[in-house]
């Protein structure tokens, strides 16, 4: 008896661990899942904007180049590492959900952007692309 409760355990814990890896890689975009969970993209920063009018300074836009007619406000993310002369910017990574609603932003210019929320208010702070070390434009929105 105690031996098929053993295999029964092994069998229903190895069914779950197939389970929850499939579900992982379906979220990360890959395996026979993917089509139902998330598709991960990373996109290089290329401008800035400050929103002017904004209520909060320390928010700021980090453009990527996107060619799709549309994308989610909050699909993009970034992290960045702030220094008091610069504030360094990381890959911007992209997550589509391929279900649940979107109420997309149609894309303007080719450009789709990402919030990225400073600890101190921009200033002066120059914006360097992390990977190559450029300087990436400021506007105001």
């Amino acid at each position: 008896m105690r031996h098929r409760l053993t295999v029964v355990v092994a069998a229903v814990a190895v069914v779950i661990c197939g389970a929850l890896w499939l579900v992982a890689a379906g979220k990360r975009g890959q395996g026979p899942l993917a089509a139902l969970g998330v598709t991960v993209s990373e996109h290089t920063p290329v401008t800035v904007r400050l929103v002017s009018g904004g209520n909060d300074p320390l928010v700021i836009l980090i453009g990527v180049r996107w060619t799709e007619a549309g994308w989610c406000l909050g699909q993009f993310t970034v992290a960045a590492t702030e220094a008091p002369t610069e504030v360094r910017v990381g890959t911007v990574t992209s997550r589509e959900y391929h279900y649940g609603m979107c109420p997309g932003l149609g894309t303007v210019d080719g450009m789709a952007w990402a919030y990225l929320r400073l600890t101190s208010p921009l200033a002066d702070r120059a914006v360097v692309r992390d990977s190559d070390g450029a300087r990436l434009p400021v506007s105001t929105y």
